[in-house]
């Protein structure tokens, strides 16, 4: 199983803070399985992708708590290369249906001495993409670069859902995913689509 680890807060109802460790695996049988480990507490899920997972994980603790994650974005500002600071909850909502439990993602980033908020349920593309036109400049992240690519069967997902393409030769961007599927075997996989490296390539025309 291949795993990676994310440093973590947990925020319960109060708004006490504990320090957690958040266990990314992605399993020979093409689930996700993660795992949340604190001072006092210690839960685990697994579903068919990232998203899914962390929904279950998160329906797991006590009502109101949040998971706080700390990502970093690359930017291009005025030619130079900048690297800012995204704050982001994660809480359950059942605001849509009493039955049917959601993520909502709230984004939070001090840039240029403003303060920029963006929220959403469900889909935190759409938390992101709000992010990023409020503050009017560009991310230079793997979701953005043409690089990056996913497999869309309807279980990818932003976070850890990606496939960096930069050491494929003789790739066909033109095709859909489904006619290159050699492309991916040779590709890195689970790529999260915040990070950002020295083999950025220029940005694709894609509205997340």
């Amino acid at each position: 199983m291949n795993e990676k680890v994310v440093f973590t807060q947990l925020i319960d109802h109060e708004g006490h803070t504990q320090e957690t460790n958040l266990y990314i695996g992605f399993t020979e049988t093409d689930t996700v399985n993660l795992t949340l480990i604190g001072r006092a507490v210690d839960i685990e899920s697994e579903e068919s992708n990232y998203v899914q997972s962390l929904l279950v994980l998160m329906t797991k603790l006590p009502e109101g708590y949040r998971l706080k994650f700390s990502n970093s974005f690359q930017i291009e500002n005025m030619d130079a290369i900048e690297v800012i600071k995204v704050e982001e909850l994660v809480s359950v909502t059942f605001d849509y249906d009493p039955d049917e439990p959601q993520l909502r993602y709230n984004l939070l980033c001090h840039y240029g001495g403003k303060t920029f908020t963006s929220e959403s349920v469900e889909d935190f593309s759409i938390a992101l993409q709000a992010l990023q036109t409020k503050m009017d400049i560009n991310f230079s992240i793997c979701a953005f670069c043409s690089n990056a690519d996913f497999r869309s069967t309807g279980g990818e997902d932003l976070r850890h859902g990606w496939y960096c393409l930069r050491d494929v030769e003789n790739r066909k961007p033109e095709l859909p995913w489904f006619q290159r599927e050699e492309e991916f075997q040779q590709a890195y996989p689970n790529v999260n689509a915040f990070h950002w490296c020295p083999s950025y390539a220029k940005a694709v025309d894609r509205l997340l």
